[in-house]
This record gives C-alpha cells, structure tokens and sequence, in this order.
C-alpha cells in the first residue's frame, strides 16, 4: 500500500493538512478558524502584530485574509459536520430564541453593513486635547481639577425617540465629554498624542457608565425617575424604555427586546444595587471624580496591559495621594478606608459586569447581529456593538 503525498495547509503552511476545507487543501485548525471568523470584524481590520509574516504567526485578521487568498468559499459551509448532532434545515418562521438565546434565523441580508465613518469625531477629540482645558483653574491637586470638567445639567427632559441619529449624538456627547474632562489632568497632558486617542477611545463608554448611574441616582432621589425603566444623563437627558419611542432598524435587523441582550449600555440596569448605594453614599463631587478616574484607568490598564498598564498605575497614584489630602486635611476623616471600600466596591461591579458581558458582544459578532461598521472599532468594544 503506497501512502497519498503530504501536502501542505495552503493557509498556515503546516503538514498535518487533513483534506479539503471550504474548497481549499488546509488543516483542521485552519477550517475551523475560518468557520468562525469568515464575515466578522476580522474581515475589515488591520494588522494586528508586527510578528506578522506570510507563512506564519499570524494575527486574526491576517490570517482570514491569507484563507480568502487562497480561495476559502464561505458558501461552502457544511454545519451538519459539528461533533455535535444538529437540524439539518430550520424553518424560516422557527423562533430566533431558545431558552436564552440561540440565534438560528438571521434576517435576509444581515450581513450587509452600514458604514458609520468617525474620523470627523476623532477629529474633534484631537482638538480638544490640543486646546486643553476650556476653563483654566490652579486648583490645589489634579484631583481637584478634574473637579471643574464634572458639572451636570440641572434641566432635566424625557427623550421622546430613540434612532440611530440619536444614539450618534449619545456617543458624540460621551467621547467629546470625556476628553474635555481629561484635559484637566496634568499628567494625563504629558503622555504622546497617540496615546491620549488610544485611551479615550477606550474609555469613553466606560466614563458614560458611571455618569449615568450617579445622574439617575440623583434623579431617583429628586423623584424625577420614578421606576428602574428610567435613567438619567448628565446633559439632563432622561431615558425611559417604557415611554421612549425606540427605532434601531439602522442597527440591526433584530426586534429591540432581543437586540437589549447584548447592549452593553442597556445593562445599566444589571446594577440597580449599585446605582441605589451611589444615591446612599452623597458622594462629593471630588469623590466623584476619583471613582471615575479610578473605574477607567483601572479598565484601560487591564485591556491593554504593556505600557498602558504602567501609564494608568501612575495616573491612579497620584490620584490616590490627592485623595488621601482630601480626605484627612479638608474633610479631618483620618479613617476614611469604610468609605473608600464602599467607592471601590460600586467601581468593581461596573467592571466585572463589564467583563461578564464581553461574550455577548462577541455573539453579536458571530451572528451579524448589527448592520453597522465603524471606521474605528476599538471605540466600541465592551459596549455590545462589535
């Protein structure tokens, strides 16, 4: 008996090629990559590691790209060869939810996705780091001056209709007020240019977060949102899933009770405990701020670890010196280490519901769940939409 010759993986160049994969000769690994990444995000990014050569080591979006290079066919699906026994053919009317949720029927062209081009935001951000602190204030530690970019609108109304237009403007508002607010921190102005993007591009949904836990707290406490439905924003914004008309047919092609599950913002109401202490707590507006310079550093850090880490670890030492100041020199709490738990535990919450949540974002991928396409995607994962 003579053995068939080796060939080998036309993506990877390994040998253990066992067959045909999706029309092309490759191996097992190869094919099973392609099957989950063919038509997600991976499609469109860039290069994600200098490591990167033709044959070998290379990154996701590399790798997809070398599979369609060599002629992989995502027609050729075959999903009746899973380990794991399954329908041969679903009805088109069967329900898109079983139990909590498995996706079966994806809407006819759910692949086709809406460009949503953000260089103009980007853009605006940049200069707003450039111009630096609209209201130039000596205060007596940077804590104190992150202070200043922290007010909120005391002019409250209900938003009426949500739609894509109108969930653009929410981004617009929390990225540019994120910025402005980082702008008056001393050591966040001495890191490069670059850097200042990358972290506000990571950051800013995380920002929004708190805001709006601490802003519908006060509204609860104020009777303005009368039911864990309601939620508040700092522009004075007042959000109420009962009442407000929601239209996201330009995100997706899903009904909106089943598009909530992965919205990372709509998990807000994950933390109804939390949003209840904050109201508990009457925080000061420099406690405030700590908890939010805490809460996105610490996030940023852990996303991107390397250099980042470093940067946020010492962002976050001088904040907690200008604390430790403000607690035992202006408020004469010497034992302050019950209150700073209670921040810290709130902040650890948002966090671990942030992590928690990560898996639906990448569900959302999987199935094509939104119809949209950034021009900068790193600006909104963890938030559910990519």
């Amino acid at each position: 008996m003579t053995r068939s010759p080796i060939r080998n993986c036309l993506v990877c160049g390994n040998e253990n090629n066992h067959g045909n994969h999706f029309d092309v000769q490759c191996c097992r690994a190869c094919a099973v990559f392609f099957r989950r990444r063919a038509g997600t995000k991976y499609t469109n990014l860039q290069c994600q590691s200098i490591h990167c050569d033709e044959n070998s080591k290379m990154c996701k979006p590399c790798r997809l790209r070398r599979c369609y290079a060599v002629g992989m066919n995502i027609e050729k699906f075959q999903h009746n060869r899973d380990p794991l026994k399954t329908i041969q053919k679903i009805p088109e009317t069967f329900s898109t939810f079983i139990g909590h949720l498995v996706i079966f029927c994806i809407p006819d062209d759910s692949c086709k996705k809406t460009f949503v081009d953000l260089n103009e935001l980007m853009k605006k951000a940049s200069e707003v780091f450039v111009s630096g602190a609209e209201t130039p204030y000596c205060g007596s530690s940077q804590l104190k001056k992150l202070t200043i970019a922290s007010s909120f609108s005391k002019d409250c109304k209900m938003f009426k209709t949500l739609t894509c237009g109108e969930m653009s403007f929410f981004w617009e508002y929390y990225f540019l007020r994120t910025a402005k607010w980082l702008t008056y921190f001393d050591e966040f102005q001495t890191i490069p240019h670059a850097m200042k993007l990358q972290l506000l591009s990571s950051i800013w949904h995380v920002f929004g977060r708190l805001d709006k836990m601490l802003c519908t707290a006060s509204a609860r406490k104020r009777n303005i949102c009368h039911n864990n439905r309601m939620w508040a924003m700092s522009n004075g914004i007042i959000m109420d899933l009962d009442r407000t008309n929601i239209d996201l047919t330009h995100l997706t092609k899903y009904p909106q009770e089943q598009v909530f599950y992965f919205l990372n913002s709509i998990a807000v109401f994950d933390l109804a405990p939390e949003i209840e202490k904050l109201g508990e707590l009457n925080l000061t507006d420099v406690e405030f701020n700590f908890m939010l310079a805490q809460l996105v550093f610490s996030y940023a850090g852990k996303r991107f670890q390397g250099d980042v880490m470093n940067i946020c670890d010492r962002f976050l030492e001088v904040l907690s010196n200008d604390l430790h100041n403000y607690y035992v020199n202006e408020m004469k709490m010497t034992r302050y280490s019950g209150r700073l738990s209670q921040l810290m535990q709130i902040n650890n919450a948002i966090q671990n519901d942030i992590w928690k949540n990560r898996p639906r974002g990448e569900l959302a991928a999987l199935f094509n769940v939104f119809t949209v396409q950034f021009s900068h995607p790193d600006m909104f994962i963890d938030t559910g939409l990519v």
